[in-house]
């Protein structure tokens, strides 16, 4: 199975494709100027350098967030307008879980970290490929204060951007794990798909998750 995986959730944008949960071709582009004016030149090129047809492609993987509003929407509907101009099934991939995917072989928690906007992050506890809490958004120095309570890895954009704060309490993924993977998401389309997890071009939508109430020690 050709697995196209679309991954637009934050300032960096990446595609990749896998054949037989294999990765085989991956390219990574700047959002900065608009993921829309980036985003297909970056699939004709990776389409291109791997000998692949729109037409080879089996299956569309795409990432749901969170993330950027615009980046998020602007790669799912890339991603719809594929499945149903080619009549392919297409699947939904939270960005947390592909970034969890990646250190899920290390014994203990795994927290995964998002940029969101000024000092607040996205963020989620693992173990394994398993979340055991659920994405929220808070301020980076109340995830600190979690971090300096609890023994976690960090992973994920949001813990690179932090890293010099971060690495002062709990340990941060190498720089290169931190980066967006449209690869990942294929092979997580991939699984998805084989355990018989598929979306509905009507009903998938990106993932928003909204900032709680400040906490005391936030406000002061």
């Amino acid at each position: 199975m050709i697995v196209l995986g679309i991954e637009t959730s934050h300032e960096h944008g990446s595609l990749g494709l896998c054949v037989q949960s294999q990765i085989v071709g991956e390219v990574l582009f700047s959002t900065e100027l608009g993921p829309g004016e980036r985003l297909l030149p970056a699939l004709e090129s990776l389409l291109a350098l791997n000998t692949v047809t729109k037409d080879q492609l089996e299956l569309i993987a795409v990432a749901t967030g969170p993330g950027s509003f615009t980046s998020l929407r602007i790669g799912m509907a890339v991603g719809k307008g594929l499945a149903q101009a080619l009549g392919l099934p297409i699947v939904g991939v939270p960005t947390m879980d592909t970034y969890a995917e990646r250190v899920s072989f290390l014994s203990g928690k795994i927290c995964v970290i998002l940029p969101d906007r000024r000092d607040l992050v996205y963020s989620a506890l693992y173990e394994g490929t398993t979340r055991i809490t659920s994405e929220r958004s808070s301020s980076i120095h109340a995830l600190y204060e979690e971090l300096s309570q609890s023994s976690a890895l960090c992973i994920g954009p949001g813990a690179e951007r932090h890293r010099a704060l971060l690495e002062r309490v709990a340990p941060v993924a190498p720089a290169a794990l931190n980066q967006p993977s449209g690869a990942v998401v294929a092979l997580a389309g991939a699984k998805r798909y084989r355990h018989t997890q598929r979306d509905e071009l009507w009903t998938l939508e990106p993932l928003y998750v909204h900032h709680l109430f400040a906490s005391v020690s936030e406000r002061s």
